[in-house]
């Protein structure tokens, strides 16, 4: 690839004929023409060297890229927080340490013990785990996470899709026939945007946007050039694509790249219709073809979400999830993003939040771009861009007829479309190529400095909007060198103008010495080192590196005292005390979680009631305990409620929780009226529908110890409550992650309980026999036995699973056989 010549090259090969000086060294003159007559390869080390710098205290000094040091704000942990936790905190982030990082962690130790990830018994009383697509069990950014040590995989896994998000997009912008340069300067703006930057420890979001430019580049080879063995090539990358881990990006990207080659098509005028058929055709067949390759993880994803609180929440574009939209106000974080500060300094403020408005392609991007938007050349290669970086922008922004119409299309109704920002953040990046690409051929020089003027009026416009007290230009001057330093609002707005401020003047004079002396490769270089500058100090301290010891919270006391119990029952914590999945961490099972779209409507209707204030999109938790969730968390199997040290349960719930432990950490008190593991029902109760269910398990008169509540005509509607009752006994005899095995013996046919959740997959047999799985206590699972003694075998099938593996080898075996033709095609 680097010795084939490529459209725009040109520009390099006219900086190679001409000496740098007459006074630079034969050696470094020739280190210059190597460098420039390798340019693929360059680019590719300039790429590996600008994600080192970002990522150097991960890479190299033994630090780990997590933000869990959040949780030493909440019980058991406050009060072991490391003096300095303020440079490790970014609150804003907390979706990973409470759902993301305890997943990889569960998800690494089931791989490594042999065990295929179907189930997760630790949140929800169990949820569906392959079908939690957001581990991305297959995707090649999950391989460092799965191989080496956790802490260090995170690193180098975030390292590749930073790499491969920046050269891709180089590469595209040299498909687009731009120079050297100008892809640098693009790959350079995409790789450390806003969107990539604060969505980075999640993992999912950036390993799909990282794909995007890639994505495109193939698109364009085959919208341009008509090669069909680029077609197996894309479908190969659609794959990787959708094995990513999070369905709103995913959908996003894959968008983005169907409608880009629509509107290449439909502005290369010179190209057949016929032509044009053959060509969107291919991207189509791509597109399919790698979707069906992944289906092995889509197609039981997909399954699992139906019908739960997550998938209601996100219905109509998610447009009632905080910061789906954005006021006018946001649009200053284009050139200026940290006007209202930003969470890893401690301050949580301005329009949306901070991740929602993320606009920022940097500075020189910006100018560059917009000179590139109100240029009269180039257009046919730069509409796709400015077309759908304007409907990104538009559905952020809320402009009504955009938003609503791209809220209504299929699959869209069931994203976060905000997001579409990412759209505009790639539109600014290739724009901003276009802009340098131009201005180093000497065009467009105007519009260039109309651009930096205007931009600067626009930015020394905004300062009127800041609230300036006394003080603020010296706090303002101390926070350019101190993150940390004490701000008002008035500060933290003018700390970011001087900061754009800066970045212009240094521009402004880079441009005055290109009009001086035209050095078309320094003043490239000039400019895209101003421009990596400004990206890797937008980005640095956003996503907290440090030592394991202050970011990874400890094993305290407390949960010590639960570990004992772990295998008898589970645990609840109120005010996000031993937040939700990180107790996972430590081998606990909780029934609160994070595991979105989990957990099922009947779940979150049951939740519901123990927090009125429970949204389906967020962390589950408890405000506090009352004598009837005391109940259902008792139904649910929580044993034991963890609170923040000091707080007196035992005196609002009378002899309902016990307190069993008190300690500086964290209190824990003994649910009393906790269900066993399995139980045989001396009490059944038969409601006739979802409604009747959801009373009987709220009803004062419930016992979960020795009570079971299940539909009527889930054991045949003409049984009465007393032939399903009896005295016996019942208990776990083996388990693992997808299967549980009990004894049962009972005096005379009866309704058995485990205490887990029910979920569709899960099957059981009685002594080798399949029999009807039930659903009992409105969200768990149970079966009726015959007397005697028996062994009842509960075993979990991921739902779809065995369809989409032969749906994706079909996938995979399309795309070979496609390439193959294409490579003998091609040979001859």
């Amino acid at each position: 690839m680097a010795s084939r010549a490529r459209p725009g090259e040109r520009a390099a090969a006219d900086v190679r004929a001409r000496p740098l000086s007459r006074s630079v060294a034969p050696r470094l003159q020739r280190t210059v023409d190597t460098l420039a007559e390798h340019q693929t390869a360059t680019a590719a080390a300039c790429f590996s060297l600008l994600v080192l710098v970002y990522l150097w205290p991960a890479l190299v000094g033994g630090g780990v890229l997590t933000p869990a040091a959040l949780l030493y704000a909440f019980a058991p942990w406050a009060a072991a927080a490391p003096p300095d936790l303020h440079q490790y905190d970014n609150l804003l982030l907390s979706d990973v340490p409470m759902s993301y990082l305890p997943w990889d962690g569960l998800a690494r130790e089931l791989l490594h013990a042999g065990t295929f990830p179907a189930w997760n018994p630790h949140a929800f009383a169990g949820t569906p785990l392959w079908a939690n697509a957001s581990v991305a069990w297959l995707s090649p950014f999950s391989l460092p996470l799965w191989i080496l040590t956790l802490n260090y995989g995170l690193g180098v896994a975030a390292a590749a899709k930073l790499w491969l998000a920046g050269f891709g997009t180089y590469l595209l912008a040299r498909e687009l026939r731009l120079g050297f340069w100008a892809g640098m300067l693009a790959g350079v703006a995409f790789a450390l945007c806003s969107f990539n930057v604060v969505w980075l420890s999640h993992g999912a979001h950036v390993s799909a946007a990282a794909m995007l430019p890639w994505l495109l580049w193939l698109t364009e080879r085959i919208v341009r050039r008509g090669r069909p063995a680029d077609g197996p090539l894309l479908g190969a990358v659609v794959a990787v694509t959708q094995l990513s881990g999070h369905p709103g990006t995913q959908l996003h990207v894959l968008a983005f790249t169907f409608l880009y080659a629509a509107v290449r098509l439909i502005a290369e005028r010179e190209f057949a219709r016929r032509d044009r058929l053959v060509r969107i055709a291919t991207v189509g067949a791509a597109l399919g073809a790698g979707t069906l390759a992944a289906a092995v993880v889509l197609l039981p994803a997909q399954l699992a979400a139906s019908g739960t609180a997550g998938e209601v929440a996100r219905r109509g574009g998610a447009s009632g999830m905080p910061g789906s939209t954005l006021s006018a106000d946001a649009l200053r974080a284009i050139l200026l993003p940290d006007w209202w500060g930003r969470p890893s300094e401690g301050v949580i403020a301005g329009p949306g939040n901070y991740n929602e408005r993320a606009l920022y392609a940097g500075a020189i991007a910006a100018i560059l771009g917009m000179a590139a938007l109100i240029s009269p050349d180039g257009w046919r290669r730069k509409a796709p861009f400015v077309a759908l970086g304007a409907v990104g922008l538009a559905v952020a922004f809320d402009v009504a007829p955009v938003r609503d119409a791209v809220n209504a299309l299929p699959l869209f109704d069931h994203v976060q479309n905000q997001r579409l920002l990412l759209w505009f953040l790639l539109g600014v990046a290739i724009l901003a190529a276009f802009g340098l690409d131009r201005l180093l051929k000497g065009k467009h020089r105007v519009q260039a400095w109309s651009v930096l003027c205007l931009s600067a009026l626009a930015v020394v416009a905004t300062i009127g909007d800041a609230d300036l007290a006394g003080g603020d230009l010296g706090r303002a001057l101390r926070r350019m060198t101190d993150r940390f330093a004490a701000d008002t609002t008035g500060s933290l707005a003018l700390a970011s103008v001087l900061r754009w401020g800066l970045l212009a003047a240094a521009l402004t004079a880079i441009w005055l010495a290109f009009q001086r002396r035209r050095r078309p490769m320094l003043v490239g270089a000039a400019i895209v080192a101003l421009a990596a500058v400004d990206m890797v100090t937008f980005a640095s301290g956003y996503q907290p590196i440090g030592p394991e010891e202050k970011v990874i919270p400890p094993r305290t006391p407390a949960i010590a005292y639960l570990q004992r119990y772990a295998d008898e029952s589970r645990i609840v914590g109120t005010e996000y005390t031993l937040a939700s999945d990180w107790s996972t961490h430590y081998g606990l099972r909780d029934v609160r979680g994070y595991d979105a779209p989990q957990p099922s409507l009947r779940f979150f209707r049951l939740w519901s009631v123990l927090n009125t204030a429970q949204e389906g999109w967020a962390p589950f938790d408890l405000a506090g305990i009352s004598p009837e969730s005391t109940r259902v968390l008792g139904m649910l199997g929580a044993g034991h409620v963890v609170t923040r040290p000091g707080t007196a349960l035992h005196e609002e719930r009378g002899s309902l929780l016990r307190k069993v432990y008190d300690g500086n950490d964290a209190t824990v008190y003994r649910n009393e009226l906790v269900a066993p593991r399995a139980l045989v029902a001396r009490r059944v109760v038969l409601a006739a529908d979802e409604d009747e269910e959801f009373a009987a398990v709220l009803d004062p008169a419930f016992d979960p110890r020795t009570t079971i509540v299940v539909g009527a005509d889930d054991v045949g509607g003409d049984r009465s409550a007393t032939e399903l009752a009896s005295s016996g006994t019942a208990r776990v005899v083996d388990e693992g992650n997808a299967h549980v095995t009990l004894q049962t013996e009972t005096d005379s046919r009866a309704l058995v309980l485990i205490d887990d959740a029910w979920a569709p997959g899960w099957k059981v047999t009685i002594d080798g026999v399949a029999a009807r799985a039930v659903r009992a206590d409105f969200v768990l699972r149970a079966v009726v036995v015959p007397p005697g003694r028996h062994e009842v075998r509960w075993s979990y099938v991921v739902p779809g699973l065995r369809t989409g593996l032969l749906v994706s080898a079909a996938g995979v075996a399309v795309l070979l056989a496609w390439g193959a033709v294409a490579w003998r095609r091609r040979q001859r």
